[in-house]
């Protein structure tokens, strides 16, 4: 536990993000203000980030669209929180599929579980997720963001 937080203390110098894009999907079952309170105590991101919109599902039922961006820092310190939470389990599945969740940008895509972080856990997962898109700082020269991000889940 030592070694990994002192790692992360150390790659939070090396990891540059423009932004961080959080999508999140609530249906119309389910409390839009629990799921933006929950996110708000486990991310740190508040409800006022998110803008809305309403969508319909195939049967007319109301599913509503929630969108926040962070930038920098804050895109940064989001990334260290949920790498630094992820139990032994997901970290496993992230460095061995890592290549399944980054595009050839440099993008980091992650998918959450909606239901644990109401729960205030962080966990990975593929359906009724909270997605998030980590963006790198573009760089003219190739850089080693993915040897860094690597190193997150040391």
């Amino acid at each position: 536990m030592f070694f990994t937080l002192v790692w992360i203390m150390v790659l939070e110098d090396d990891i540059r993000l423009s932004s961080a894009e959080i999508n999140v999907v609530v249906h119309a079952t389910e409390n839009e203000y629990k799921i933006l309170h929950s996110i708000n105590n486990v991310l740190l991101i508040t409800p006022e980030k998110f803008s809305h919109s309403v969508s319909e599902g195939h049967w007319g039922n109301r599913i509503l669209l929630l969108t926040a961006t962070v930038d920098g820092q804050s895109a940064k310190d989001l990334i260290v929180k949920i790498m630094s939470s992820l139990n032994g389990n997901d970290k496993y599945l992230l460095s061995n599929l890592f290549d399944k969740y980054v595009d050839w940008k440099g993008n980091i895509y992650i998918r959450l579980d909606k239901q644990r972080i109401c729960n205030g856990r962080i966990s990975l997962s593929e359906s009724d997720s909270i997605r998030i898109r980590f963006r790198p700082v573009r760089r003219y020269k190739p850089s080693s963001n993915l040897k860094n991000y690597r190193g997150l889940l040391t």
